[in-house]
């Protein structure tokens, strides 16, 4: 930004730090994009080039890493599989993140632990630990930084006690429900409890399980030898939530975050709450709305929003139930939900009628033939999102 642009800005900003939910979620997420955007002009200053890595598509994973874990993820990058033949333009490389994503964050690779809820946060396990799987954590956190660096909705969603880390913000009890509900609603009943806690048998240790073997842990200097009683009960339940919300993964965390960090400004992501960072992310549920969708569209070629194709298209899609409008939506942009900025754009692609549409994820474009029928447009477009061909390469 320029010094004018700065001083016109500055109250702005003190709001933004001070009292950022004064401002309403959409602004507060157009700021973050500019400030994204200014990051790449000042970058683009400083830089010039692309990043060019070939990856196998059967290893994207490992060969993400490989190439991906030193370079300078804020630069463009095009991705060229090895197995397949293509122009990136953006495209390939949505694709190609959309499944890095899908693997790294896949809770089976044992970086990552699912709660009832199917949120996710780092796994406690010791073998997360581990250097080489402390670099993995490193990685992610930059891959997803680029996610937030490029608008790429991504379909994870995390614990919330694990993203109020992200906001610098400290774990109360209130949060273990997010990670283990039965630990937090037992820890809630001794908090609670008017009988002889003592008869409880509880001392100061926690329970963990390491390759299916069960032990306790220490919360304090020879803690299983330290009955818990009504005073000093407060303090065993600070422990176990701190221990299970913070020290068993502080090394996990604090590699993520380093990741994230490289990526994105700490200060950016504390304009919003918990809930509104999974928004950022991409994971709502919110309905697919075709006027909305339709407002913020633009048109290409002999297209506008007048054109006799163009109102087909939309009485097709607005007939789609929302599980069609789901698969239309991750056809052109490669994500099933609604984009917080809704904006696509559709351009005419010739006159042959047999053919099906194609899109180009990289720029959310869809290029649609100039169907004169309702019927053959129907069928057509249901045809190409619902097999996900028509992906355009070139």
């Amino acid at each position: 930004m320029t010094k004018r642009q700065l001083s016109h800005f500055s109250p702005r900003l003190g709001v933004l730090n001070d009292i950022p939910f004064a401002i309403q979620f959409e602004t507060r997420v157009l700021i973050f994009r500019r400030f994204v955007e200014n990051d790449k002009w000042n970058r683009n200053r400083d830089t010039s080039g692309r990043i060019d890595v070939s990856i196998q598509r059967v290893h994207i994973g490992q060969g993400g890493y490989d190439r991906l874990a030193e370079v300078d993820l804020r630069a463009p990058i095009a991705i060229t599989f090895i197995d397949q033949a293509g122009i990136d333009g953006g495209g390939v490389f949505k694709e190609f993140f959309t499944s890095l994503c899908k693997e790294v964050f896949d809770t089976d690779r044992g970086l990552w632990l699912a709660n009832k809820r199917n949120e996710i946060c780092p796994n406690p396990h010791s073998y997360a630990t581990e250097p080489h799987n402390l670099n993995w954590y490193r990685f992610i956190g930059r891959i997803l930084g680029k996610a937030l660096y490029k608008g790429i909705l991504v379909k994870v969603a995390f614990a919330g006690f694990f993203l109020a880390k992200w906001l610098d913000k400290q774990s109360f009890l209130d949060d273990l429900a997010s990670l283990d509900p039965d630990l937090y609603q037992g820890l809630i009943f001794l908090r609670n409890y008017t009988g002889d806690v003592e008869a409880l048998a509880l001392n100061f240790t926690v329970a963990i399980e390491e390759f299916g073997v069960a032990k306790a842990v220490d919360l304090i200097p020879d803690g299983s030898n330290v009955p818990v009683t009504r005073e000093n009960r407060l303090q065993y339940i600070y422990l176990t939530s701190h221990y299970k919300l913070s020290k068993q993964i502080k090394l996990q965390s604090e590699a993520f975050f380093e990741g994230l960090s490289d990526m994105i400004d700490p200060k950016w992501l504390r304009m919003f709450n918990q809930q509104e960072l999974q928004i950022l992310l991409g994971v709502v549920n919110a309905p697919v709305d075709v006027q909305d969708l339709r407002a913020h569209t633009q048109y290409g070629g002999l297209y506008d929003n007048d054109e006799p194709t163009i109102q087909t298209f939309w009485k097709v899609l607005e007939d789609f139930d929302q599980e069609q409008r789901r698969l239309f939506l991750r056809f052109v942009t490669n994500c099933s939900r609604p984009p917080l900025l809704p904006l696509f754009a559709i351009r005419d692609a010739g006159s042959d009628e047999d053919r099906l549409p194609t899109s180009s994820t990289c720029v959310n474009l869809l290029k649609l033939p100039g169907y004169i029928s309702e019927k053959k447009l129907h069928d057509k477009l249901l045809k190409a999102i619902s097999s996900g061909a028509g992906f355009d390469l070139s």
